[in-house]
């Protein structure tokens, strides 16, 4: 039977060691990549939501000023006429 010498063994447990840290690494980046994976799928379906928001929004925006209901709303509710020709006045602002 052959001897192995001791820095054999050194060597050997370094190796083993530069492996097992390596194996570590390895574990660990695939965890961080798949954490942050799953953070950019959560961005995205947040995004998707607020875009639909915002579609929304505009839609209800350009519902709100409309002109013909800007107009009704200041019939009704604000008890608004147009001003007669007694109450307007015609400013010359070449002067």
């Amino acid at each position: 039977m052959r001897k192995v010498s001791v820095a054999a063994w050194a060597l050997l447990i370094v190796e083993v060691g530069l492996v097992l840290v390596s194996t570590f690494g390895i574990i660990s980046v695939t965890y961080e990549t798949r954490s942050q994976f799953a953070e950019l799928e959560q961005a995205r379906s947040q995004q998707q939501l607020l875009q639909e928001q915002w579609g929304r929004l505009l839609l209800e925006e350009s519902a709100f000023s409309s002109p013909s209901r800007v107009e009704r709303v200041a019939r009704e509710q604000l008890k608004m006429v147009l001003p007669s020709m007694e109450n307007t006045q015609e400013l010359d602002l070449s002067k």
